[in-house]
């Protein structure tokens, strides 16, 4: 029998958060994990260095579910990075696990994982390369979960985002320049203005 099945999924992200700040995410800089108690707030909220984290964690199963409400909290500026857990296999030997049985079977536990920032929510998908489809990591060990949150919050910290936007529209305003020199008569369009100029001068 699966953890999981026994014990309600808040208490598994929040396990899963205090074991992220005590494994790791405090090598990254300062820590701050926020318990949310309102019903429309998520369960923890990371906070790394002014980065706003939220784990969304649920069944297996659930991977739409957990992809509508990150985007959710992207987009009502709750977090800048949203990381989807589906709980996959949680092993425990008891019928009614402990907290401290909880903390194993998430430390020996598999898990689907991905990541959504608000880079992803920003619509700038077509000014860049980057893929507006999250990344899926499958059957991921607790160890990896870490490697991967930490991968995704440098990318956040450390992605231009504005760079490939402006040089994207540089270059299209280029080639409507080069198309629109190409397709304009020079020697027309000065006799035209040179009239204009001629005319203004003459009503002076």
């Amino acid at each position: 029998m699966s953890a999981i099945d026994e014990q309600r999924e808040e208490s598994f992200n929040v396990m899963l958060s205090e074991l992220l700040a005590e494994k790791g995410l405090k090598a990254l800089g300062e820590v701050i994990l926020r318990r949310k108690g309102k019903r429309h707030e998520p369960d923890v909220l990371i906070e790394l260095n002014g980065v706003r984290i939220v784990i969304e964690g649920k069944k297996v199963g659930a991977w739409n579910i957990l992809l509508k409400n990150c985007e959710n909290r992207l987009d009502n500026n709750v977090c800048d990075l949203c990381m989807m857990v589906e709980y996959v296999d949680l092993p425990s030997g008891k019928l009614i696990p402990s907290q401290t049985d909880v903390k194993e079977s998430l430390l020996t536990g598999r898990f689907n994982i991905g990541f959504i920032s608000f880079i992803d929510r920003a619509g700038l998908d077509k000014w860049t390369n980057r893929r507006s489809v999250p990344d899926v990591y499958e059957e991921v060990g607790f160890e990896e979960i870490l490697t991967y949150l930490m991968a995704a919050y440098s990318r956040v910290v450390t992605e231009d985002i504005i760079k490939p936007v402006v040089q994207k529209m540089e270059g299209t305003l280029d080639e409507f320049a080069h198309a629109l020199l190409s397709t304009t008569n020079v020697d027309r369009l000065n006799e035209v203005l040179e009239l204009r100029k001629k005319e203004a001068e003459d009503s002076d």
